[in-house]
Parts: structure tokens; C-alpha cells; sequence
């Protein structure tokens, strides 16, 4: 039978008594959870599926506070991630009966969820009802885990891992405008990885894919903390300097080529190979566009150059980095 506070029951005209006695039975047996408090906030009326989640043993009339405390005590019932029930206890009270109807969700210690309704009738009593909704919430959590996995796809480049070209620019522009509100330098360096095509021409596409992924690793583990890198194309990747001059970017790409060892090819043995870097500063007012190609510009003059080298536009002007 159900959990009932013998004290709270009154006499009852026969006519609704027998009505009382089937609606309790089915509340019994109903797997929604239903609990009844008095004006004390006494749990008087408590169902089994409610006894199950909640109570185990608890004696009526139980305070909520003491419904909550024997749980967090046994380990079952709401989760609390604080671990801290008196605290826990501060936070939600003054919600409590705050007001005629309440709805929420929450969790619990099994991993399961409810979602709660708290009716507060003008005479003080309390009904509380509560529904589970864990298979909702895990097709949620697998949603969102879908979504945000295939947004991720949708900004990554599958064979290096860096940003693709649309979400480096993204991040470009964000830096930048972050860049020119702080009043701070912005530098970009266009990197292109020389005479690629005859790698995979001579070597075959799959050193090319082992050369650009090893050059990317080599990047991410070389430059500062908060630089982005992102392949735009090919064998280009743009590097994003926040915070950095024209000649602070040339040093961070002095240490990406003096650094750089030969890859790893899958087929076995290594492969040496060099790249070249048109690098600009952002001026006032200048927009990520207008950047990428100057620095554009400045990459063209280190490959008429010879290659394995970077250059650097300065205004218009082009210089050895």
C-alpha cells in the first residue's frame, strides 16, 4: 500500500470515500511519483514509486529537509554535485513554495531524470508529482553530441585536424576585431609548403598527406599559446598572431623553419621539405580581407625569391623577414 501519515486521515462521506479508496490504489501503483506535504512541509502521502526514489525506509511524517538529508546520507535520491547537502538545502528553499505552480527538472544520484511539478494549494498543502524523463534526456545528450560532433566536422580539416579554411578566417576576423579594440598588434603569416606538387608527383599523395600532417604538428607544437593555425588550401595554412608585430611573427616562423624535422613517411624512411611565408601587420581599420593580401603578396615575393624564406609587407612595401 501506499506511504500515508495515519494522523492526516480524516473521516469521509461514504459517497467520496469510495472514490478515495480506488484513487489511492492506482496512485499506488502508478509509476509517476507522487508525494503530498502539509503546511509544515511534512510529507504526509507518499506513492511507491516515489518511496523507491526517495524515502527507503524513511518514516512519515518526514520533514522535505529530511527527505533530502536521508538521501544525500544514503547515496540515493537528487544528485548534489557539491557533495554538500546543507548548502544544497540554502539554494532551493527559497524557491520552494514560492509561488502557486512549479515545474523543473532534475537529476538523480542513478543517472536518471525527473521532471518535477510542485502545485501549492491556498491552504498550504503541497502536491508534488514527478515524471521520468531519462530516455528524453539521453536521445537529448545524443543529439547535442551529434550536433556538436558534426559542427566540429564541419570547421576541421580531416586530414591535418587544424581549423578548414572557412573557420581559420572565422577566427581571423574575431581576433582581429578582438586585436583592434584592445589597441593591440595583429600579425598573419600565409605559409606555403615549397614544391609540393612534385612531392606527390615523385613520392606519391601519400607522403603529400604525411608532409602536410607533420607539418601541422610541427606548427601546433612550436607556436605561442592562443596562435591559431588553419590549412586554407592545398599545401597553405595561415597562421593568426594575435598580439603580435611584424617582426614577432618573424621570429615565431624563423623558429617553425629552424626547428622543422624531416617527416615520416607510412611507405617508411623520411622526407625532407621547406616552406615559404609572406607574413603582414595588421594597420588601423584594416580588415582580414585586405590583410590576406598583402600577406598574400608578401608570400608570392619569398617564392620569386627562391623559396625557404619569408617576406614581409610592411605597407606596401616588400622586405626580407
Amino acid at each position: 500500500m501506499p506511504r500515508i501519515d495515519d494522523a492526516s486521515t480524516a473521516e469521509l462521506p461514504p459517497a467520496v470515500e469510495s472514490v478515495v479508496a480506488p484513487l489511492l490504489q492506482a496512485l499506488h501503483a502508478s509509476e509517476v511519483l507522487f508525494a503530498l506535504y502539509d503546511p509544515q512541509d511534512m510529507l504526509r502521502y507518499a506513492n511507491a514509486a516515489f518511496e523507491a526514489q526517495f524515502l527507503r525506509g524513511l518514516a512519515l511524517p518526514a520533514h522535505f529537509t529530511d527527505v533530502l538529508r536521508h538521501g544525500g546520507t544514503g547515496g540515493f535520491g537528487v544528485k548534489i554535485d557539491s557533495g554538500d547537502v546543507e548548502a544544497f538545502l540554502r539554494d532551493i528553499l527559497p524557491r520552494r513554495r514560492s509561488r502557486p505552480f512549479r515545474a523543473f527538472q532534475t537529476d538523480l544520484v542513478d543517472g536518471g531524470w525527473l521532471w518535477m511539478t510542485e502545485t501549492l494549494l491556498p491552504d498550504g498543502w503541497l502536491l508534488s508529482v514527478a515524471g521520468d524523463i531519462s530516455s528524453l534526456k539521453h536521445a537529448e545528450h545524443t543529439l547535442r553530441a551529434a550536433h556538436e560532433s558534426a559542427l566540429e566536422a564541419s570547421r576541421t580539416d580531416v586530414l591535418t585536424g587544424t581549423p578548414n579554411r572557412r573557420h581559420i578566417l572565422e577566427l581571423g576576423r574575431a581576433a582581429l576585431a578582438q586585436a583592434q579594440q584592445l589597441g593591440q598588434p595583429f600579425t598573419i603569416a600565409v605559409i606555403d609548403l615549397d614544391h609540393f606538387k612534385r612531392i606527390n608527383d615523385s613520392e606519391g599523395h601519400h607522403s603529400g598527406d604525411d608532409v602536410l600532417r607533420h607539418f601541422a604538428e610541427h606548427c601546433l607544437r612550436q607556436v605561442r599559446p592562443g596562435d591559431g593555425l588553419g590549412r586554407v588550401g592545398g599545401e597553405e595554412f595561415l597562421l593568426l598572431l594575435p598580439g603580435a608585430s611584424w617582426n614577432m611573427g618573424a621570429t615565431v616562423v624563423r623558429r617553425l623553419r629552424h626547428t622543422l624535422p624531416p617527416a615520416s613517411r607510412q611507405a617508411g624512411g623520411s622526407l625532407r621539405y621547406t616552406f615559404s611565408t609572406g607574413l603582414a601587420q595588421a594597420d588601423a581599420g584594416e580588415d582580414l580581407d585586405t590583410l590576406m593580401q598583402r600577406a598574400d603578396r608578401a608570400l608570392y615575393a619569398a617564392k620569386q625569391r627562391g623559396r625557404n624564406c619569408s617576406m614581409v609587407n610592411i605597407a606596401g612595401v616588400l622586405t626580407v623577414a
